[in-house]
């Protein structure tokens, strides 16, 4: 056997290959079930052992048993059952098949027999069908990720296909213009599966960065909520002290004035034990940070609007829904339902908030009164505030979270009650 150029691209295209199953296994699988130091030296092991069978013995039957075998002692480096060990790599094979598929249709080659030696030796097709299983398996990456709930751009989708198809019509360009020395085509070729590699490493990290900082601010805001929560139990905690301090000396003086005849000054001191009995009130004491800390923060000025509220909220400590969807969620809602309320006559504002958790559904029924006009448009309820470019998305936001969760919500409005009814799906985490 003679080592020529194609083999040394071979060399560079099937460690190429490793990044691509490595990527396919991570769509298919958990990463953070992945044992990295095995999982390198199986990397490792395949591509020596796939390496070997096509230099020494080349043929299609042997390759396919070898890659089949190799696949699956990757997929035993994630924690994983049998079957979808057995399931990844069959898909895996399907998918790289495709793309054999694709690039013989591209270079002519299609009549070979899986018992005899192989004669495919042409180094476009060879880079290509890496090339085309690489974009299958970022495209695949995007769906497994958009099906978890993350919003990819289309600009990622697009990045998926155009950066390494551009990258293959580069090197075809590159090849084209004159007869490359050996030199210049194994560093062409390595170029270009660099550019791969690098590209997406950096989309990775940049994604990873995003992500982290996303869980920063919700962090900071599930800060802000407990602290707020903590404030406003902390100030009702004090008042009810200073009642309790001074209710003895209060009575006695009442009772002292009523003795007296004096009742304008009895009255005007109700008045006084009126306001240290309201308080700051607590409105939401379920045990959910978030929930309790959300309603309390959302409602601690109602009381000098003159809204009259009730609440109803039976929810465990823990629910297994992201803290940024249900603040999206409860937090759109309020907004709206106390935007509302301030149209409306200081003696109508009333506000029902009802959240409650069954059989591994969140329940919730916020109801407001109002005043004006409705306007809707394609079942879409529209803002009625005058810079409708800036507003309008509150309820379009609840919309999304709630299909993000297989929910339900519906709205009504009637005898000037505006009614919104959802229902989202919270299996127990495993």
């Amino acid at each position: 056997m003679v080592f020529d150029t194609y083999h040394i691209i071979y060399l560079l295209a099937n460690f190429f290959l490793i990044f691509v199953v490595h990527r396919f296994m991570r769509a298919f699988f958990e990463h953070r079930k992945y044992k990295r130091i095995l999982g390198i030296l199986a990397y490792f092991f395949y591509f020596i052992m796939t390496t070997l069978v096509y230099l020494l013995i080349d043929i299609p039957l042997i390759t396919l048993i070898t890659n089949l075998i190799t696949m699956f002692i990757i997929s035993l480096t994630y924690e994983a059952s049998i079957q979808k060990r057995i399931i990844c790599v069959v898909y895996m094979y399907l998918f790289m098949a495709a793309a054999e598929i694709i690039a013989a249709a591209m270079t002519g080659y299609i009549n070979f027999s899986v018992f005899s030696q192989g004669e495919f030796r042409d180094t476009f097709g060879l880079i290509a069908s890496r090339i085309v299983a690489y974009c299958e398996t970022l495209l695949l990456e995007n769906i497994k990720l958009t099906r978890k709930g993350r919003n990819i751009s289309w600009i990622s989708w697009l990045a998926s296909i155009v950066i390494p198809i551009s990258t293959l019509i580069l090197e075809v360009i590159i090849a084209n213009q004159t007869n490359l020395t050996k030199v210049e085509a194994v560093g062409s070729v390595s170029l270009l599966f660099a550019v791969n590699i690098i590209a997406f490493y950096l989309y990775d990290s940049l994604a990873e960065n995003y992500i982290k900082k996303s869980k920063l601010a919700l962090l900071q805001k599930e800060n802000e909520l407990y602290s707020r929560q903590c404030e406003i139990m902390q100030s009702s905690t004090e008042d009810l002290q200073a009642f309790r301090h001074d209710m003895s000396n209060q009575l006695i003086i009442l009772n002292h004035l009523l003795e007296e005849g004096k009742d304008e000054e009895a009255r005007r001191q109700l008045d006084q034990l009126s306001h240290f009995i309201k308080g700051k009130v607590i409105y939401s004491t379920s045990g959910n940070t978030i929930i309790d800390g959300l309603v309390n923060y959302k409602l601690q000025s109602v009381a000098s609007e003159n809204i009259k509220v009730e609440t109803e909220i039976v929810v465990p400590e823990q629910l297994n829904i992201d803290i940024a969807d249900f603040i999206t969620l409860l937090g759109n809602l309020l907004d709206n339902a106390l935007e509302a309320l301030k149209k409306v006559d200081r003696e109508q504002r009333i506000l029902t908030i009802k959240i409650v958790f069954s059989q591994e559904r969140l329940i919730g029924r916020i109801t407001n009164t109002y005043c004006g006009e409705i306007h809707q448009k394609d079942d879409k309820i529209l803002t009625s505030k005058k810079e409708k470019q800036k507003h309008g998305y509150g309820l379009s936001n609840v919309e999304k979270i709630i299909k993000k969760y297989n929910g339900y919500m519906e709205i009504d409005y009637a005898n000037w009650e505006f009614r919104v009814d959802f229902i989202i799906y919270l299996p127990q985490k495993n």
